[in-house]
Formats: C-alpha cells, structure tokens, sequence
C-alpha cells in the first residue's frame, strides 16, 4: 500500500498529522500498512517551518521506498522564482535553510533539481505535481522566457472545453493528460496535486467526472475525525486523482483548509483519498 500527500508547503503539524493517523493501529487495522510513501511535491514556501518538513521527509526515507517529484513552489524557491503568497515570517525561515536541509531535492547532472514524474509501470501509477504532458510538445517556441511555466510541475487541470497559458502555468484538459499518460503507462492512475483541491475524473471510452458522486464517510481514528472518498478502481479504464492540500498553512485563506492525504491500495485496487476534519466535539 502507498501513502501519498501533495501540497505540504512547510506544515510540520498537517505533515505529522498525516504521518500519525496513517501509521497509527486503527487506520492499519482498517486499511493495511504503508510500504512506500509517494510525495507530489510542494514540500517548501506558504508555510513557516521548512526545516522540520524536509528533516521529517529524509528520516523518512531512511525507513521506507520514497518517490518524489518536484512542486512549483520547490522550484520557486531553488532557483529563485517568485511564486505567490508567502508570508514574511514564511521567507524569513526559508532564508534560513542551509545546504543540508536543502540537500532532500538530489541535484541532476543538469544543474536542476529532482523529478517531474514518477512513473510506475508495473503498478500503473503516472505521479506529477500539476500534470503529466510533455512541456515540449506544449511550449511555443517564442516563449523562451516562460518556458519553466510549461514543466509538469507547474500544469493544472482545467475545468474549460479548451486548454490555454497563464503565468499561472499551462492549463490542460483531462483528455490531453490521458492521451499523454498512455503513452507511459497501460491503464494508469496519474496522481497529482497542486491545485489544492480533490477530484477524480474516469477514462472508460468517455469521460466521466467521478467525484461529485463519491460519497463521503466520516469516522474517528486517533482523536480525530477522517472524511474519506473511495475509488474502485477498474483495471480497464484510466483515472486522473487530484489530492486535496496537505499543509493548510500554505493556503491562501488560513483556517478555511485541512489535511489532505491518499492511499493506493493494491489488492483490491483502490485510491482513497481523506481529509482530517477538526474535532468539533
């Protein structure tokens, strides 16, 4: 079973969060354990404790198979770009980051940093921050100054009929994410993150909207209260899941988020996907 999260955005407490109640013994006892954690990116910027985030994530892979792929807030603040909505007190404790701490995002022989995707074959997994298109056949070729806009990292899915650019990224349709898939992977499952929000969306010869439609279920576990979504997955068809944020203290209204996560589980195949309500008791 994997765990996966997107959208930690320096939160030490919504990561620690996820970490407790997915290794706790009720949610195994529920669901099984994790063996390999998936992060899709955004570890960095918004929130206030970049340090403890990235020190949690390499003690974590010291203990277990860890994929990564890059976040458009990772490459705002590596190759200094700016990217909105960070506070004071977020950049002052960015600025403090060191070589070592920084030392989490592996160097490419390229001068880059880490990984637009992950790609699981044999578990049909396509993993992105933003997207999964390929930014060559998508970039103009006189737009050499925004070229970096184009990369998977910086993609989002777009609730239009039609794909276009903005200094947001570049804004793709859920067809164009399939057709690019396949071409990877044989009925996939492309995970990514982003835009804050959870959605699922079905490739089965159409395609169909899954989420509004996925009934929510609350339960308790560890003191706190979980909200689940399940997918069934089909072996046929192809899927594109979007996780909901998992650090809200990188969100733009503070207070109004909470912790997102996802598990892919494997026998039968399922992505569910929860969030960590407040106990309001």
């Amino acid at each position: 079973m994997d765990l996966a999260f997107s959208d930690i955005h320096a939160d030490i407490n919504a990561l620690e969060t996820i970490l407790g109640v997915a290794s706790s013994s009720e949610f195994t006892k529920k669901y099984g354990a994790f063996s390999r954690i998936i992060n899709l990116g955004d570890v960095l910027e918004r929130g206030t404790h970049p340090k403890e985030v990235l020190s949690r994530l390499k003690s974590l892979e010291k203990n277990y198979p860890f994929f990564s792929v890059m976040g458009n807030h990772d490459e705002g603040f590596l190759y200094n770009r700016l990217v909105s909505e960070s506070s004071i007190e977020s950049m002052d404790a960015h600025a403090k980051l060191n070589s070592e701490d920084i030392s989490f995002f592996k160097e490419n022989n390229n001068g880059t940093f880490g990984n637009q995707e992950f790609i699981d074959k044999k578990y049909g997994l396509f993993c992105v921050h933003g997207g999964p298109l390929d930014p060559k056949n998508i970039t103009p070729k006189n737009a050499p100054d925004e070229s970096w806009l184009y990369q998977r990292s910086w993609q989002r899915l777009t609730d239009a009929d039609f794909e276009f650019f903005t200094y947001a990224g570049y804004h793709y349709k859920a067809s164009s994410a399939f057709e690019e898939a396949k071409r990877h992977v044989r009925n996939h499952i492309i995970l990514c993150g982003h835009q804050h929000r959870e959605e699922a969306i079905m490739q089965d010869g159409s395609i169909q909207r899954l989420y509004p439609a996925l009934r929510p279920i609350k339960e308790k576990i560890l003191g706190h209260i979980l909200e689940r979504r399940e997918i069934e997955i089909n072996q046929n068809n192809n899927y594109l899941i979007r996780l909901g944020i998992g650090g809200p203290q990188g969100h733009y209204v503070k207070d109004s988020e909470v912790p997102h996560f996802a598990i892919v589980q494997y026998d039968p195949k399922k992505v569910i996907l929860f969030a960590i309500l407040p106990d309001m008791s």
